[in-house]
């Protein structure tokens, strides 16, 4: 039995093919620019075979050009091209747009962030048997699957740290896998001042006591963590001291402790300003309230220090909540602080004195500003993936160029679904695709002149038509399997063949696709 996957995994381990896809697997991740991918030819001739175009690999002044436009622009070269292709190319690297480079998947984006969303932790995929193996198998590296120890390691390395466990590998892939859950950014972001906040949400309101906190070990080992304090997590007679302090007494427990962070953990709730505004039938709102409301009515995390001072709201509770003290160069200090490289030891976060400006620092997940161009999970599997889709078109191609274009029909009527919010669009969408317009125009006997028709005919005809013959009008029904068989097989019945030659190709195609017997 010669299924299509059987051979295209035969044309993927061939030597030549295998040396270019994993050194593209490999290299990817250093194109930051169009102008990286044009210099590097064999990387450049996977996207561009990844996506059909592999006859423009010496047409650099055009592809550069389709790398560079503007997708936001209606008139840029890749938007008013009548071949979609370019205009997926360049949508796939998006070197000149926003949001960085994403390649369509058989899984949406929102199934797929779901996914990754719903494991926080190594033992969530280690103890999931068929997503790890589905995971290891998208990286390959199945070999690895009984070895929970070494991607427990993996898994939990924090990519930010050179040293890392996953950085130190001479594989690339292994960060490739870290960097797909992303594990350390999510205890990260749970030890953030958003998590923090999250975590508080419906409770900042009951701490009105000491043993309010001191009780709940969840919240008091939280609230240590954002200062730094984990060590006095059992120091309870100490922190009541300190939590009851009144910190308009200059002479009070936490004022006259050296570490400030105290004090400024103790304005967190202030709870001696608190008990006398209730003894005095007063509204008071502590700071962890206010804090608490404010970043929670955000809806998105601040992703870079520039964003947060630009954010006055959120900074003055930040500033208020970590105590830092008043300074004529407040936000300037503060911006240095956290643009301190953490790696050095002689920058200003790891040599200025007060603490208060490293839980600071902690309180965010910043992306780093030099983090350059980040390809998704997957990307570089899934350009190989696709290359190596149409290279077996290709080759079964220069045979019978017939079934070239039965066997990419799949592809290209569901990226025709993909890119058309209307039935109307999508016919629009196989009118100009050529192989598209070819399957159709063949299988329902069309004339050669049926092209000069009003294009608006052009499509109410063949959806008339496919409605005759395949019961449905519908194209996204017409990519279901069933359905998609049935117009390849009438497709290669009717191409410009002999009939001996057309039910042999129809006999081929179904064993590629269908897995029949030679």
């Amino acid at each position: 039995m010669r299924t299509r996957e059987r051979q295209q995994e035969l044309l993927a381990k061939s030597a030549p093919v295998a040396r270019d896809t994993d050194r593209f697997v490999s290299k990817l991740k250093d194109i930051q620019t169009s102008d990286q991918l044009m210099e590097d030819r064999s990387v450049l001739k996977i996207a561009l075979g990844a996506f059909g175009l592999d006859e423009d690999i010496n047409n650099t002044a055009f592809i550069k050009k389709i790398l560079d436009s503007d997708l936001s622009d209606g008139k840029s070269l890749a938007n008013r091209l009548a071949d979609k292709r370019y205009l997926a190319f360049a949508k796939a690297f998006n070197f000149a747009g926003e949001g960085g480079p994403s390649m369509p998947t058989t899984k949406s984006s929102d199934d797929v962030s779901a996914q990754l969303a719903s494991i926080q932790s190594a033992d969530d995929l280690l103890d999931d048997p068929a997503l790890l193996r589905a995971t290891l198998k998208t990286f390959g590296l199945e070999a690895d699957s009984g070895n929970a120890y070494f991607l427990k390691q993996v898994l939990n390395s924090d990519l930010t740290d050179e040293d890392s466990f996953a950085n130190r590998l001479s594989d690339p892939r292994y960060a490739a896998l870290a960097e797909a859950f992303d594990l350390s950014g999510k205890v990260r972001d749970q030890e953030s001042l958003y998590g923090y906040a999250k975590r508080f949400a419906d409770k900042a309101s009951d701490i009105r006591t000491p043993e309010a906190l001191l009780e709940d070990s969840e919240l008091l080992g939280a609230t240590l963590k954002m200062f730094g304090l984990e060590a006095d997590a059992e120091e309870t007679v100490f922190l009541e001291a300190v939590l009851t302090s009144n910190l308009r007494d200059k002479s009070s427990f936490a004022n006259q402790l050296e570490d400030k962070r105290y004090a400024a953990l103790a304005g967190v709730f202030d709870l001696a300003a608190m008990a006398e505004a209730d003894a005095n039938g007063e509204e008071f709102t502590s700071t962890l309230q206010k804090v608490v409301k404010t970043v929670t009515s955000r809806t998105t995390q601040i992703d870079t220090p520039s964003d947060f001072f630009k954010d006055i709201p959120l900074m003055l509770a930040t500033f208020e909540f970590f105590d830092l003290p008043s300074r004529t160069d407040s936000v300037p200090f503060a911006s240095r602080i956290l643009e301190s490289d953490r790696n050095s030891p002689t920058s200003l976060l790891n040599v200025y004195p007060d603490e208060r400006y490293r839980a600071f620092a902690d309180a965010f997940n910043f992306k780093s500003p030099d983090a350059g161009r980040s390809y998704p999970a997957g990307f570089a599997e899934t350009v190989v993936e696709n290359y190596l889709d149409r290279q077996f078109e290709i080759e079964i191609g220069s045979a019978d160029p017939d079934m070239r274009i039965a066997l990419s029909m799949e592809r290209d009527l569901k990226q025709v679904v993909a890119a058309g919010s209307s039935n109307n669009s999508r016919w629009f969408g196989i009118l100009g695709s050529k192989p598209l317009r070819e399957v159709f125009e063949t299988a329902f006997q069309l004339p050669s002149s049926f092209a000069s028709l009003d294009i608006d005919r052009q499509s109410a005809e063949l959806q008339s038509r496919s409605e005759r013959l395949f019961g449905t009008s519908d194209v996204a029904k017409l990519a279901e399997t069933d359905v998609l068989n049935e117009v390849r097989r009438r497709y290669l019945l009717l191409s410009n063949v002999s009939s001996s030659g057309a039910m042999s190709s129809a006999s081929i195609v179904a064993t590629l696709l269908g897995g029949g017997e030679e």
